[in-house]
């Protein structure tokens, strides 16, 4: 009996190790690799920028390096909370070029670059007469850091375009700030019987006649009211070359963050 029941016992254990030999083992892919069959996507590398005056033998040709005017806008910078800059607390870890020419006749274009790598770590414009400075993002965006808009409104520009809008046609607005800089605007026709304003921002002929667009630009806490008039014909006035058929490009549709207000990052009609 004993005899018959070891051999049963090692007959059950040699099955066993066979069913587990035949068992395919589990494998671990190694760490940082995609298991098969799975798509791997390559890393995104963000966009390094270096000083291109680094190597410039004379770069007071294009940035100034110097003067009263240099130490206002690199001086006005420099008052900023790094926090808000984005710079290094140890102002010998970085540098400055100031741009000569001006950005729509009225801002520096500033950008601070690594001491030891050259590399681009800050991009700001700074107004001439030094009433706000705005930290640049890559994307082209920008938040003000310092000041206020109300002089930078003020060069604020809006056209209607055309200026006889057919029916069946649409018009549009051509917004113009300085440097590309972000802003909100709001559009409220005074009679929306003749000409009224779509979700995008589109004039809509409704009935021949003249009236009035109200349009408020908003840059930080600043806001700028003016009006523009629109009138609306039943057929093209051969003599002003506005059919208003191609109206081309307006300033979009924008993020819409309610009250009638639509965001726009920067956009610009004109350079």
């Amino acid at each position: 009996m004993l005899k018959k029941w070891v051999i049963t016992s090692l007959s059950a254990c040699l099955l066993c190790g066979t069913v587990l030999a035949a068992a395919p083992a589990e494998t671990t892919a190694p760490a940082g690799t995609a298991a098969p069959g799975t798509a791997v996507t390559a890393p995104v590398i963000p966009e390094v920028q270096t000083d291109p005056a680094v190597n410039m033998k004379h770069p007071e040709k294009y940035y100034l390096v110097s003067g009263s005017t240099y130490e206002k806008v690199t001086g006005l910078l420099e008052e900023i909370a790094k926090e808000r800059t984005g710079l290094p607390a140890v102002r010998s870890q970085y540098y400055y070029r100031v741009e000569k020419n001006l950005t729509s006749n009225y801002l520096y274009s500033v950008k601070a670059y690594a001491a030891d790598t050259h590399v681009l770590i800050g991009s700001y414009f700074v107004a001439k007469d030094g009433s706000c400075v705005w930290r640049l993002s890559q994307n082209g965006d920008g938040a003000m850091i310092f000041g206020t808009a109300d002089k930078l409104l003020e060069k604020a520009e809006v056209v209607v375009y055309p200026d006889k809008i057919q029916m069946g046609s649409h018009g549009i607005l051509r917004v113009h700030v300085p440097g590309r800089l972000p802003y909100d605007i709001k559009v409220t026709s005074l009679n929306t019987s003749i000409a009224s304003v779509s979700d995008e921002l589109n004039i809509m002929p409704q009935s021949e006649g003249k009236t009035d667009l109200v349009i408020d630009l908003k840059m930080g806490d600043t806001i700028r009211t003016l009006t523009k008039s629109v009138r609306v014909v039943e057929t093209a006035d051969r003599h002003t070359g506005s059919s208003g058929r191609n109206v081309g490009v307006g300033i979009g549709i924008g993020v819409g963050w309610g009250g009638g207000w639509h965001h726009h990052g920067g956009i610009d009609i004109w350079v």
